[in-house]
């Protein structure tokens, strides 16, 4: 099971952490161990960040096709 871009435990273990949680608490309450904690927080993290840079690209997509629908075309609309 997904959660947008992340795996159920990736989402899970990131919620538990944003709460404040320790990677050693995260471990006892999942079962699992802190290496394994720390591993899908790293991942996670690399993964959001991802979807940031990719979110941030369409939102330049969506400025310049407004800029054309306004007339505007090639090297002006570029910011």
């Amino acid at each position: 099971m997904k959660v947008g871009i992340l795996t159920y435990r990736q989402a899970e273990i990131f919620k538990y952490h944003t709460l404040g949680y320790s990677q050693e608490e995260i471990s006892k309450l999942l079962g699992i161990s802190q290496p394994r904690v720390s591993a899908a927080l790293k991942e996670a993290k690399k993964k959001i960040e991802n979807a940031r840079e990719t979110l941030k690209f369409l939102e330049e997509l969506n400025y310049l096709n407004e800029m054309k629908s306004k007339g505007f075309k090639g090297d002006l609309i570029l910011r």
